[in-house]
């Protein structure tokens, strides 16, 4: 009987409206070696299969500064090291820039 209450204790509190919920999140990455025309096209396709990733935008390397990517992801089912895994692996370190001071 404790069991069964238990279980509906913890039931209700996922169901209850305050339970935390996950939300998509956004990072801005600075990438490595993503120098070339082709590039940016793979970083943003590597980024794109990792499994929680709803959306990639890359701005490619120029003179002034190296390629950046800015992905928008579920928080409840990937990370940022997720991210820097993916990239680092394709050949692509990456790095979350610095945000606004």
């Amino acid at each position: 009987m404790i069991r069964h209450l238990v279980a509906a204790a913890g039931l209700a509190a996922l169901l209850s409206p305050w339970a935390a919920q996950a939300a998509d999140k956004t990072v801005i990455l600075n990438v490595d070696n993503a120098t070339c025309e082709l590039c940016a096209p793979i970083v943003k396709k590597t980024l794109a299969a990792v499994s929680g990733v709803k959306a990639v935008q890359i701005k490619e390397a120029d003179a002034m500064s190296g390629a950046v990517a800015t992905v928008t992801f579920d928080d409840a089912v990937t990370g940022l090291p997720a991210l820097i895994a993916a990239t680092t692996k394709a050949g692509y370190p990456s790095r979350l820039a610095k945000q606004g001071s």
